[in-house]
């Protein structure tokens, strides 16, 4: 294939949008009056406190990063732009791979100039401020105050308006700039984290219709580009599905884009230093079973690829209704999850514990949604499950996530978690208990329900006055009732005291850690550049990007992988239609659980 020497726009990548799509476009004229007013009060002078009120991408309720009006505007010295790259690097680049690493630490690190972009170009200025404000996003306040002086609240909300002004600038809405769209996506993945509201929802549609205008969704594009340009595309397009999915697991919505999108525009499974800008040469990938710097995203591309299959209805493509179909789409993903993860060694690299970790809560995932859809489908009818299975498979892979989101170890990733809301696990642990028999077995679990109830309280989209709430709070109840019959009067702690020794679960309390040695968080790199600001241990002074920390020992065990821990195995196909209500009352309490969800009322249009 012939190569071409510019990542910049090229003006035959044209699309044109369904009549839908047009549409949607035309109603982002009231954003871009929004903008277009933030913008005249940049280039006015000082700004006044209604510039900090409306953000096009956070939320105008909860959580909405607003910088106090008595607050000057932040001062970023050269250090600090160095420090929040590292800590993009660190933070965000492993998880959300869209960007290559070499060339963003020379742009932001070395000062050198970004591609083959002029240095007055505003492609890598905007990029520079998405990469910085979601550097922020994944620090604590503490970090903040020993990087800026100020509080996390106001530091993340300047520098989202600064990435706002810089897209506004570039024209994000109908740019042809890869780079554009980079920082665009970027500042959604930021703002996600910060924000319940459908905001980032909603401007997904946006950077869909941008990534098609690049003809990222065609895997022979109608012109010619470099190899290293290819995986960026693919990266970038990526990384909106995943972003997609991840709205849309997190309001129980339909995703935009089918699997079939995805699938046929995989990177390659390389590490960053496989490629570099203008290369001619095809890429080599290393052999199988090597753990890169994409194998992650890979895991997450495949995980994304098959939930779109089984966890909804019918509207962007067929939904897979018979279990043949169903378990065969979770047995291709163990299969090629078990290949990309095979060389990973979880004891020697925290990033590669990490990434066990979460293939096995994905797996756990995908076998909910193969008998627990996320939408209701009258056509669908899930085999029996006969005893806690169920019960055991969802309320286990609660209890690890909430596990390993409190290790140390992996403490650089945990933000990543909050892009999903575990409330379709917790939804059928509650509908399970409902119906539970075994006061051991509802003691063992209830404690991590709770502590994931709670915390679902606190992340979930629109809080306590969205879709989800009500009826999650609902099954909570049910199931709380049925404790009481199960229990009696007993508070929980009197009746753990009764129960024999062993038998209820003590991994959910947090353990005191016992240090054996990892010699780095990351994969190997060639070389690091240090953190100069004084911040908190993770992110210590003088500290490489991939420091050797301490790896505590857990209890969990994550080499669940091989063999799979598989539901199927306790399930019943010899009927053929579901058992009577006294046998099935768990299916029929999550069936009620959706139907109450998309029964509510509708917060779509909510404002």
């Amino acid at each position: 294939m012939a190569t071409t020497t510019s990542y910049r726009p090229r003006p035959t990548a044209t699309y044109l949008a369904s009549s839908f799509w047009e549409d949607i476009m035309q109603q982002t004229s009231e954003l871009r009056s929004v903008l277009d007013s933030r913008l005249e009060n940049e280039r006015q002078g000082p700004r006044n406190s209604s510039a900090f009120v409306t953000s096009n991408i956070g939320s105008e309720g909860q959580h909405t990063p607003e910088l106090p009006q008595s607050c000057p505007e932040i001062s970023i010295s050269m250090q600090i732009r160095r420090n929040l790259c590292e800590i993009y690097l660190r933070n965000v680049d492993p998880v959300f791979k869209i960007l290559h690493r070499p060339s963003l630490r020379a742009f932001l690190v070395e000062d050198q100039p970004y591609l083959d972009y002029e240095a007055d170009h505003m492609a890598p200025a905007t990029l520079a401020s998405a990469v910085y404000y979601a550097a922020v996003c994944t620090i604590d306040d503490s970090q903040c105050r020993s990087l800026f002086g100020l509080d996390k609240k106001s530091v993340s909300a300047d520098l989202q308006r600064r990435t706002e002004v810089a897209l506004l600038k570039s024209d994000f809405v109908t740019t042809n700039d890869l780079t554009i769209l980079q920082a665009f996506v970027l500042s959604m993945l930021a703002a996600r984290c910060q924000d319940q509201s459908r905001r980032v929802w909603t401007m997904l549609a946006m950077a869909l219709r941008v990534g098609q205008a690049l003809c990222l969704h065609l895997a022979e594009p109608p012109f010619e580009f470099s190899p290293f340009e290819q995986q960026m595309r693919r990266r970038v397009w990526q990384a909106i599905g995943l972003l997609d999915l991840a709205a849309s697991l997190d309001r129980a919505s339909e995703p935009m884009m089918a699997s079939a999108w995805l699938d046929s525009n995989l990177p390659a499974n390389i590490n960053d230093e496989a490629i570099y800008f203008r290369m001619e040469a095809s890429i080599q990938e290393p052999p199988e079973g090597t753990f890169t710097d994409m194998t992650h995203p890979l895991i997450l591309a495949a995980a994304q690829s098959s939930a779109r299959m089984l966890a909804f209805r019918d509207f962007i493509e067929p939904s897979k209704k018979t279990m043949a179909l169903r378990y065969q789409i979770l047995k291709d993903f163990q299969q090629r999850a078990s290949t990309l993860i095979s060389g990973c060694k979880p004891d020697l690299f925290a990033f590669q514990l990490y990434a066990k970790r979460t293939t096995a809560a994905i797996n756990g995932f995908l076998q909910l949604g193969c008998l627990r859809p996320l939408q209701r489908n009258q056509n669908f009818i899930p085999p029996y499950v006969p005893g806690d299975n169920l019960l055991r498979l969802a309320a286990d892979n609660l209890q690890q996530l909430h596990e390993s989101d409190s290790d140390p170890a992996t403490a650089s990733w945990m933000w990543f978690g909050s892009l999903w809301v575990p409330w379709h696990g917790l939804a059928v642990v509650l509908a399970e208990l409902c119906v539970c028999k075994d006061p051991e077995t509802l003691l063992k679990y209830w404690p991590v329900v709770e502590q994931v109830y709670h915390q679902s309280s606190l992340v979930i989209a629109e809080s306590k006055n969205g879709m989800l709430w009500e009826p999650l709070k609902k099954l909570m109840n049910q199931a709380k009732a049925r404790k009481r019959q199960l229990l009696g009067s007993q508070s929980l702690g009197e009746a753990i005291s009764q129960v024999p020794s062993g038998v209820v679960s003590n991994n959910f309390a947090l353990k005191q850690s016992v240090a054996q040695p990892a010699r780095e968080q990351l994969n190997p790199t060639p070389a690091t550049t240090t953190i100069t600001m004084g911040l908190e241990p993770t992110m210590a002074a003088s500290r490489p990007v991939n420091p050797a920390i301490t790896m505590p020992q857990t209890s969990l065990s994550f080499d669940m992988l091989e063999p799979y821990p598989d539901v199927w195995d306790a399930m019943d196909f010899s009927t053929t239609g579901l058992p009577g209500p006294g046998d099935n009352d768990a299916w029929h309490n999550y069936d009620n659980f959706i139907g109450d969800v998309y029964d509510g009322f509708d917060p779509f249009f909510a404002c």
